[in-house]
C-alpha cells in the first residue's frame, strides 16, 4: 500500500529502518558476546578464577586434577530414578570425552572414589553430615545442590561427593544444570564466578549445560601439559602455549558448537 502522506512516509520507513539496525545490531553483539570468551587472556583468566582455590572452604591456589579411574557410586533417596540416571549417564559420557578420563558407575560404595546422591531437601543436612563431616553443613545455607572434593597436598583428587536435592532443585529449574554442573565441578573446576562467561560455573548465568569456554577449561585442565599442584605462575606459559595450539587445531573456533552436541545438550534439546 502506497501512503501519500510524505511526513508519514519518511516516519515510517525511519521507524522501519531503525527497527532494522536494532535488530541487525543486536545479532552481532549477540555474536560478539558469543565468541568474546575466545580470547586467550580471557581463557586464560576464566582459568584461574574456576580451577585454583576451592568454592567452599579454604584451598590451595593450585591446579587439581584426577589420575586414576574415577569410580562414582550413585544413591536414590527420592523417585524419578530412570529420568535421574539418564541425565547423569548422559553427562558421564560428556565428561568422559572432553577430558579422556575413565569414568564409570560402580555398584558398592566402598569402591567409589565419587558419591552422588539424589536426594531431598529435608534429607540433606542428615545426609551431609553422615558423610561429609558436620562441619560441612555450613554450606548447606543458600546451595540449591553441592559437591565437596577433597584432594591430596599433591593435587591429586581422590573423593568427592555430590548432593543434589531434587525438590528444591526443581522448585528453582535447576535440576538439569545441578546435574551437569556438581558432577563437573568435582573434575577441578571447584569455583564458580561471575567473570567467566558464558559458563555454567557463573550462577549469574542462565547456563544449564556446559559451554564452549567449559568445554575448553576441561580440555585445558586435562591436558598433559597441566599437572596437578602447578601454580598461576607455572601456568601461565603453559596455558599460553596450550591454547595457541588449540587455535590453530580449530578446538576454540568449534568449542560452541561441539558444546551443543554434548549428550546432555541433545538429551534435553537445548
Amino acid at each position: 500500500m502506497f501512503i501519500t502522506n510524505n511526513r508519514a512516509f519518511f516516519t515510517r520507513i525511519t521507524r522501519f529502518t531503525m527497527t532494522f539496525w536494532c535488530f541487525f545490531l543486536s545479532g552481532l553483539s549477540s555474536v560478539n558476546a558469543a565468541q568474546s570468551w575466545q580470547t586467550t587472556p580471557f581463557i586464560i583468566n576464566s582459568f584461574y578464577e574456576t580451577v585454583l582455590g576451592s568454592e567452599y572452604g579454604s584451598g590451595g591456589l593450585t591446579v587439581k586434577k584426577w589420575s586414576k579411574t574415577v569410580n562414582i557410586y550413585v544413591a536414590h533417596q527420592v523417585p524419578d530414578v530412570k529420568l535421574h540416571n539418564e541425565l547423569l549417564n548422559a553427562q558421564i559420557a560428556d565428561l568422559r570425552a572432553i577430558t579422556g578420563l575413565s569414568i564409570k558407575r560402580v555398584n558398592n560404595k566402598s569402591a567409589a572414589d565419587i558419591q552422588y546422591y539424589f536426594t531431598s531437601q529435608r534429607k540433606l543436612p542428615g545426609l551431609v553430615s553422615a558423610t561429609s563431616g558436620q562441619q560441612s553443613l555450613q554450606y548447606i545455607r543458600g546451595a540449591v545442590c553441592l559437591a565437596t572434593m577433597r584432594a591430596k597436598k599433591s593435587g591429586q583428587i581422590h573423593s568427592a561427593m555430590v548432593y543434589i536435592p531434587v525438590d528444591q532443585a526443581r522448585m528453582h529449574a535447576k535440576l538439569l544444570s545441578c546435574v551437569v554442573e556438581e558432577l563437573t565441578q568435582t573434575m577441578g573446576i571447584p569455583r564458580d564466578s561471575d567473570a567467566v562467561y558464558p559458563s555454567i560455573f557463573n550462577d549469574k548465568s542462565a547456563n544449564n549445560y556446559l559451554t564452549g569456554l567449559d568445554v575448553v577449561l576441561l580440555k585445558l585442565l586435562y591436558s598433559s601439559e597441566v599437572k596437578q599442584g602447578m601454580t598461576k605462575t607455572q601456568l601461565k606459559p603453559v596455558l599460553t602455549n596450550l591454547i595457541a595450539k588449540m587455535r590453530r587445531e580449530g578446538v576454540i573456533s568449534s568449542a560452541n558448537r561441539y558444546a551443543r552436541s554434548l549428550r546432555v545438550c541433545r538429551l534435553a534439546g537445548c
